[in-house]
């Protein structure tokens, strides 16, 4: 028995070809055929050297001049690829093909303008043709135009609506634009056709933990993670979720996993640092800390001056910066101390509001608020960075309070001021909001209002240290000092005059620890890393007691308690 052997169909078209080719060297379609068989043999550029024969022969016939275009494309030469299409175009106005790989390709080249002008005249041509809506979409959210955009999407989710990745970007722009209910609509629908999608689950995670529907957003989080174990981002973010939630030991676990998978995350070991901190283990987390440096949006100086590196050097030069906010620069502050008693000179550079304030810090050299205004020195050294310098751990806290003061000539205007305001029992300071800019805000901040059942009280007299609020809401029991406060330096002359601050964490808690007043601060459910975990009590600061939520949100049950221990002050 004998076996037939049969020619590959692709090599018996291609020897024909070549016959064909013998028979009639100027036979354009053959090069063409030719050329298309290269393409499928993953040889672009015979290809194009083949159809280019053909073009030479017939001229620019559209078929050869969008196969010639796809051999280009094949190439990553998009350019030219581009320049073949439109040509075929310029034959074939009506193929709603060559538009549609014509605008793909601008696309790809980044030349959105005109790429969005052949998305409009192909879906004009085709209107039902939702790629060509999606792609106008696209394109439209790029050149910045996102009402356009938005037009793109609606009318792609009209015509298809299982189309997943149109209702993701639809969410986005919604996002963008501060309507987070219809971007969450979005999100449900591209998550109803496509359950296991993995940038609208991202996405939506991402919004719900910015609107603190942390354990929603732990719930997707740990979905993606487990259809997509090497997804360092969903990690990163599920350690968010756990940090928030004082879930400390597993936010830590994601951490490690983010940094398994991308060993240079550009988040992760900060936010493995602040995990740290926020359980009482500072080995590891001023090393953490550190990493705020490269993936915090801090005002940074292009120092030309050598970052310190923690070795006491006397008589040499020190700048001490600042470099976040204002209550970082009054708690790091007490650091100072410890570089004048080794001999160095220090100098500080910092905000204006602030400048004050420090310049009454005894042995400085100088304490200036321009760059224009600082003196050579050897070394620099941000504030947030000095406990990493110094090796702080918690039973090492340099808590020796004050170690700020108040200006003389200040305390006794100050001594005027409250000497003209009838006395009406023990004097206690309001701060109930922080800087709204603050990315945590909204945590930690409490309305006005909110503290009405404690400013009511008998025997107590309420005096506003509150920047920036609208003297007309003030109730009548608050005595408004905020006129008088245009710097920490009156801030702090103002606490001095006053037997009790009651602060939300923002600056003012840190200034009155700082000079040593009796301060109570209320924290939020998931507090900042410098207040640790289910204590009363600061380390930092020995005359604050901390009040804090149990329930997130809770703000009534801190006011309560504030109450409570007010009406049981000796």
């Amino acid at each position: 028995m004998t076996t037939t052997s049969f020619e590959n169909p692709i090599e018996q078209q291609g020897a024909l070809l070549l016959k064909r080719l013998e028979r009639n060297p100027k036979d354009a379609a053959a090069y063409d055929a030719l050329g298309l068989i290269a393409l499928d043999h993953q040889s672009a550029g015979e290809a194009i050297d083949l159809i280019t024969k053909a073009i030479q022969i017939e001229g620019p016939v559209p078929s050869y001049c969008a196969h010639l275009g796809e051999a280009f494309a094949r190439l990553g030469d998009y350019r030219s690829a581009s320049a073949c299409i439109g040509q075929a175009l310029v034959g074939a106005p009506s193929s709603a093909d060559l538009r549609w790989a014509y605008a793909n390709l601008l696309h790809l080249q980044g030349e959105n303008d005109h790429a969005a002008k052949n998305y409009e005249l192909l879906v004009a041509q085709a209107p039902r043709h939702a790629e060509a809506w999606f792609n106008l979409g696209v394109t439209r959210a790029l050149q910045k135009r996102p009402d356009e955009a938005r037009r793109a999407y609606e009318q792609t989710v009209a015509i298809s609506p299982t189309y997943a990745e149109a209702w993701n970007n639809l969410a986005l722009l919604e996002v963008a634009a501060g309507n987070l209910a219809a971007a969450e609509a979005s999100y449900r629908r591209a998550l109803l056709v496509r359950p296991d999608y993995r940038d609208a689950l991202y996405n939506f995670a991402v919004l719900l933990q910015e609107e603190e529907r942390l354990q929603e957003a732990v719930t997707i989080n740990e979905r993606l993670v487990s259809l997509d174990p090497g997804f360092s981002e969903a990690h990163n973010n599920l350690g968010n979720c756990y940090l928030k939630l004082n879930r400390l030991a597993e936010a830590q676990n994601e951490y490690h996993e983010t940094l398994a998978i991308h060993a240079s995350h550009r988040e992760a070991p900060m936010n493995l640092g602040l995990a740290s901190l926020l359980m009482g283990d500072f080995a590891r987390g001023w090393a953490g800390y550190e990493h705020r440096l490269a993936q915090r949006d801090i005002e940074q100086w292009d120092w030309k001056i050598p970052r310190w590196d923690g070795k006491i050097r006397p008589g040499e030069h020190i700048l001490v910066h600042s470099e976040q906010g204002f209550g970082d620069s009054i708690h790091f502050s007490r650091y100072v101390r410890f570089l004048l008693d080794g001999g160095m000179k220090v100098h500080i550079f910092c905000q204006s509001a602030i400048r004050p304030l420090f310049a009454t810090i005894p042995g400085l050299e100088r304490c200036v608020s321009h760059i224009d205004d600082l003196d050579p020195v050897d070394w620099q050294v941000p504030f947030p960075s000095l406990p990493y310098c110094f090796r702080t751990r918690i039973e090492s806290i340099p808590n020796q309070v004050p170690y700020l003061f108040v200006e003389a000539q200040r305390a006794v205007e100050w001594q005027k001021v409250f000497a003209e305001i009838p006395h009406h029992g023990r004097r206690v300071g309001m701060v109930w909001q922080g800087n709204p800019n603050h990315r945590n805000d909204r945590n930690r901040s409490i309305s006005l209002g909110s503290l009405a059942p404690v400013l009511d009280l008998p025997g107590f007299q309420f005096f506003g240290l509150q920047k920036g609020v609208n003297r007309s809401l003030m109730p009548g029991s608050l005595v408004d000092l905020s006129p008088l406060l245009v710097d920490f330096g009156e801030t702090a002359a103002a606490i001095q005059g006053l037997d009790l601050v009651v602060s939300v964490d923002t600056a003012v808690a840190h200034l009155a620890g700082a000079l040593g007043k009796p301060v109570w601060t209320l924290l939020p459910y998931a507090p900042d890393w410098r207040w640790l975990l289910h204590r009363e009590d600061s380390p930092w600061y020995p005359s604050m007691r901390l009040f804090r939520q149990q329930i997130a949100g809770d703000w009534g049950t801190v006011v309560k308690e504030v109450r409570k221990a007010l009406l049981e002050m000796d």
